[in-house]
């Protein structure tokens, strides 16, 4: 069976698929929630992506062959963002790795709400609801995965406060690999579906980012990690109903033929990263007055990083 891909950033879709700004002068300059926002803060030094292995009843179940493959995939996206990164001169270092418990056994089982994620994320209720849903599912997943690491024994930690389970999860990764950016994905088996991934609350400033990938293609692993630090969707999509939406999105894929967020479905080695991907994850500290214009608008006075 063909697979469609479909990518949502669902903060977007929540705040009407506008771009959140953050005043930061009197003077009307606004700094885009993509670079030093939440838990994946920006894209350079050393950066974690874990992975959860996610079974459930209504996907595919992760044999060995399956896990192996997919990591390689996930290595595969890391080399290629690593590269793009030395071509900028950027110091760049992520390393992969993924949830095991102490008898090495790698996936954990989870039931979603309904029996798909975008059953489950696009309900009859709505996707207010939708995200609740899969938020609860995210948490479950994570305090499951938090028991491999044993209790917290740090005396300097104990407080009253009770953090949601992947606060708590990413909160104990960021202590064992000493960084802030540890890019949370939960993987689940849909190889041979038609089937959404997604990344979740990446402009948030109130619950940590995370993402949920269906396929093993390098291009999609790589797209969704680079939505959780800042970047955005570049290609059409259902939401995209007004004429400006569209006649930005236009613009983007034809300026950019060979853009990592509006390609992702293609060969990850034929892709690239533009100029407005590189200023939403940090890599460039200015945004070109062409598209910024074209792609924000011409109002909106953009931050200098």
């Amino acid at each position: 069976m063909k697979k469609i891909f479909v990518a949502l950033t669902v903060v977007l879709i929540i705040i009407s698929c506008r771009i959140r700004y953050v005043k930061v002068s009197n003077k009307g300059v606004f700094h885009i929630a993509s670079v030093n926002n939440n838990v994946c803060k920006k894209l350079k030094g050393n950066v974690v992506l874990y992975a959860i292995f996610v079974d459930s009843k209504y996907t595919g179940v992760w044999t060995e062959y399956d896990i192996e493959s997919t990591l390689d995939s996930a290595q595969k996206a890391i080399d290629w963002i690593e590269s793009q990164a030395k071509k900028e001169g950027i110091s760049l270092n992520i390393k992969l790795d993924y949830h095991k418990t102490p008898k090495n056994v790698i996936p954990i089982e989870g039931k979603m709400q309904k029996r798909t994620l975008t059953e489950t994320l696009f309900p009859s209720t709505g996707v207010v609801y939708g995200m609740k849903y899969l938020d609860r599912w995210a948490d479950k997943i994570a305090k499951e995965a938090l028991k491999s690491y044993g209790p917290d024994t740090s005396r300097i930690t104990k407080t009253k406060i009770k953090p949601k389970d992947r606060e708590k999860l990413l909160a104990r990764l960021r202590d064992i690999y000493k960084t802030d950016n540890v890019a949370l994905v939960y993987f689940i088996n849909n190889f041979y579906k038609r089937e959404m991934s997604v990344a979740l609350h990446t402009q948030s400033s109130e619950t940590p980012e995370y993402a949920v990938v269906s396929f093993k293609s390098p291009g999609v692993i790589a797209h969704e990690f680079m939505h959780l630090f800042g970047a955005h969707d570049l290609y059409m999509s259902p939401f995209d109903r007004k004429r400006k939406a569209r006649k930005k999105k236009e613009f983007a894929m034809k300026e950019f033929p060979n853009e990592i967020m509006a390609f992702p479905y293609r060969r990850i080695n034929t892709l690239n990263i533009s100029p407005f991907t590189k200023y939403l994850i940090g890599w460039e500290n200015e945004l070109d007055n062409k598209y910024k214009e074209m792609l924000i608008g011409k109002k909106i006075k953009i931050a200098r990083y």
